[in-house]
């Protein structure tokens, strides 16, 4: 192969990453955005935000394009080869989250006039996950394996919250019957929140994957740090 080809497909391969960044910071920004419109019933936020999920979209078909053109006509080795399936099987986690993001924003029309104004527990779960989106996105774009391995341990931490918010939920539609239709919109935040945490989850094993050549979808976290130790031991 010629330094005039590799030289170009070493720039494609920068565009490929270019555009995965550009894409983890919409799907990031629909999330912030979706939750501030939840905790203030902004429904023009909620609206934008929804809009807003056309450009992710737009994104994933452009990076798979990309994926399948760098396949074709580099026909790239084994690692390159890793690097770009993983990229497709990121943004369509990144595509997900923008969706559940938008899935979140429309629950805004549900939430009744003088409806809930404690969002203690969903804070939480927020909070979590945006340290996780923040977490996996670096883990990424710094090729850290270590930093993936521990997005995927702290998914624990996600569920646990998310089951903690369901049962102040409850409580709270005992406590006010009247509101209902406002706490199931609740419920149902919480839990797009909680998928979203899955599918980090997921990124963070495809970054795995990318960079040491294991599949760890479906392998507990002890497994994966193993595989991560003998991989050290071959470096």
């Amino acid at each position: 192969m010629s330094a005039h080809i590799v030289s170009k497909f070493d720039k494609e391969l920068v565009t490929l990453d270019d555009l995965i960044l550009s894409m983890f910071k919409l799907a990031q920004h629909n999330i912030k955005g979706s939750l501030k419109a939840i905790y203030t019933g902004d429904k023009s936020l909620a609206r934008q935000v929804i809009e807003q999920d056309q450009a992710v979209n737009a994104l994933e078909v452009q990076i798979d394009e990309l994926a399948r053109r760098l396949i074709v006509t580099h026909q790239p080795a084994a690692s390159d080869l890793r690097r770009i399936f993983a990229a497709t099987k990121i943004v369509t986690d990144l595509e997900r989250i923008s969706d559940l993001a938008t899935d979140i924003a429309e629950e805004v029309e549900r939430m009744e006039r003088g409806g809930p104004t404690r969002f203690g527990q969903l804070k939480v779960i927020h909070k979590l996950v945006m340290g996780q989106i923040k977490a996996v996105r670096k883990a990424y774009f710094e090729r850290d394996v270590e930093a993936a391995h521990r997005v995927i341990e702290r998914d624990k931490v996600v569920n646990d919250a998310y089951e903690s918010c369901q049962r102040v939920i409850l409580a709270m539609m005992f406590e006010s019957a009247k509101q209902i239709t406002s706490y199931l919109a609740l419920s149902n935040v919480a839990k797009g929140l909680e998928r979203i945490g899955d599918h980090l989850t997921n990124i963070a094993e495809m970054t795995i994957y990318m960079l040491i050549g294991h599949e760890v979808r479906h392998v507990s976290p002890d497994r994966i740090q193993a595989l991560i130790e003998d991989q050290d031991d071959d470096d």
